[in-house]
């Protein structure tokens, strides 16, 4: 290790040892030692995230499809218990690796774009059985309820750290994660349809 770069060292290890220890001072000294490493050509291997795109997307329930009309009026409300999954999505068939495959389980994604600043995401979310909506439909339409759980479609990649302070990627892909909001969605057609296409003519 050469002088200057020891000299920057114990100055950083003085001042954390000088701070109280919480997360803020620990961060503060993580990044004055990185500081210290990169200005002489070095850098501290780690792994880092980063999200991407991020659009809105919705969790339907199964069994909970409804089409009444035309005109009147519908209640509705979940009769059965049902969970939600975030999954992933590979944008490659091959994830991008330096020396040796790096998968990342749902689980650790959901944590890390929490980290990133979208904190109300969800690995899992419970339906539970309730929720009674009422809805006046519009005269001669027909009122679609589906009940659904929020969430969002997220672009994420994952990053290397090496010695050398080259940032590396070493997977990429897609989340679907559930949010912790939930409700019907209403909508009125002029014929009873499904998936775009009209089941019957009254």
């Amino acid at each position: 290790m050469s002088g200057s770069l020891a000299v920057a060292l114990v100055a950083a290890l003085t001042t954390s040892a000088a701070a109280n220890d919480d997360d803020d001072d620990k961060l503060h000294f993580e990044h004055r030692f990185e500081h210290a490493l990169r200005d002489h050509g070095e850098c501290q291997p780690r792994v880092f995230f980063k999200h991407h795109r991020l659009s809105p997307r919705n969790f339907f329930v199964p069994r909970t499809r409804f089409i009444d009309g035309p005109g009147g009026s519908m209640t509705v409300s979940v009769t059965r218990e049902h969970e939600v999954l975030a999954f992933l999505e590979t944008e490659n068939e091959k994830t991008k690796s330096v020396s040796e495959p790096h998968p990342f389980t749902t689980g650790e994604i959901v944590r890390e774009l929490r980290r990133l600043g979208i904190p109300h995401l969800e690995e899992r979310h419970m339906v539970f059985t309730g929720h009674e909506y009422t809805q006046e439909i519009s005269k001669g339409m027909y009122g679609n309820m589906w009940y659904r759980v929020l969430g969002y479609r997220i672009g994420w990649s994952a990053w290397r750290v090496l010695n050398n302070c080259r940032h590396v990627a070493i997977g990429r892909g897609i989340a679907n994660v559930p949010a912790r909001v939930e409700g019907w969605r209403y909508w009125e057609t002029k014929h009873p349809t499904f998936k775009g296409r009209v089941i019957s003519k009254k």
